[in-house]
């Protein structure tokens, strides 16, 4: 192989360093849900449905649509900081009771993107 031709390939991996630094550091090993196929492509795998235990602040209930905005703390199985979201429930009923402003406690069910609350409670 010729020296301009490893100084190119050089270059061209240097400046994929750079612009991972440049996308707030991702590696290949924090991208999750994804797969590269034998082409050195990225093909998106369906996402494991898991159940997280959350603690949080109700910012919003929408009994209408049946939903809740939560802010809440890090939810660690789902490698998730602190944040506000809203919510799907799986039932309506779970909402009776809840009001904004109440420190709860809830259960979610689903994958990263998919997790709907099937248990809510606030605390005493």
């Amino acid at each position: 192989m010729k020296a301009s031709t490893l100084i190119c390939a050089a270059t061209i991996v240097l400046s994929g360093a750079a612009l991972a630094d440049d996308m707030g550091g991702m590696k290949m090993d924090n991208m999750n849900g994804m797969k590269m196929d034998n082409m050195g492509s990225m093909a998106q795998q369906p996402a494991k449905s898991m159940t997280a235990e959350g603690v949080g602040v109700v910012k919003a209930v929408d009994t209408a649509k049946g939903t809740v905005t939560l802010a809440h703390q890090p939810i660690k199985e789902m490698h998730w900081p602190a944040m506000t979201m809203s919510f799907k429930v799986t039932d309506a009923k779970l909402l009776e009771g809840i009001s904004a402003g109440q420190h709860v406690h809830f259960t979610l069910q689903g994958s990263n993107k998919n997790c709907v609350v099937t248990a809510i409670k606030a605390d005493s």
